[in-house]
């Protein structure tokens, strides 16, 4: 086994799904927007769940590794972060006036993902897994499949070889 930093950029936003409110002062309404999940120190959270299901997916389409990706552990803290300010959210349209705000990490944002993988898998053959889920299912925690689509920049090992 060894861990391995993958870097990822999007090329279709990565929308939030907790919802919160934000409260106009004048009128005191609240105005739901999507945020999304974080750990309780902070850091934006993605499941391993989620990549196990789209790892599982890239190997039978790559028709190598079926079993071996059930091994690979990945961290759920995604290291990056979306922009801060809420005018900075995503807008996802309802209809032609209707919109949601989603904090997201938007198309052409980079994040790197941190994992353990086993040795019967090369560095290569992880990365065109990560390129197949990439560009075929995406990972996003707000319409998966829909959102979340990215290209692998780099897979690097972690600690010196």
């Amino acid at each position: 086994m060894r861990e391995l930093v993958a870097t990822i950029k999007f090329t279709k936003p990565c929308l939030g799904n907790v919802k919160k409110y934000s409260c106009d002062s004048c009128s005191g309404r609240r105005w739901p927007y999507f945020v999304l999940p974080r750990t309780p120190d902070g850091a934006v959270r993605f499941e391993a769940r989620w990549w196990r299901a789209n790892m599982l997916f890239a190997a039978q389409i790559l028709c190598r590794h079926q079993s071996a990706v059930r091994e690979i552990y990945f961290d759920i803290c995604v290291d990056g972060s979306p922009r801060p300010e809420l005018k900075d959210y995503y807008k996802r349209y309802l209809d032609s006036k209707r919109y949601m705000r989603h904090e997201a990490f938007l198309a052409g944002d980079t994040v790197n993902i941190n994992c353990v993988v086993p040795n019967s898998i090369s560095d290569q053959d992880f990365a065109e897994l990560l390129r197949i889920a990439g560009r075929f299912k995406g990972i996003s925690p707000f319409g998966p499949g829909e959102y979340g689509f990215f290209n692998v920049v780099t897979v690097k090992q972690k600690y010196g070889e």
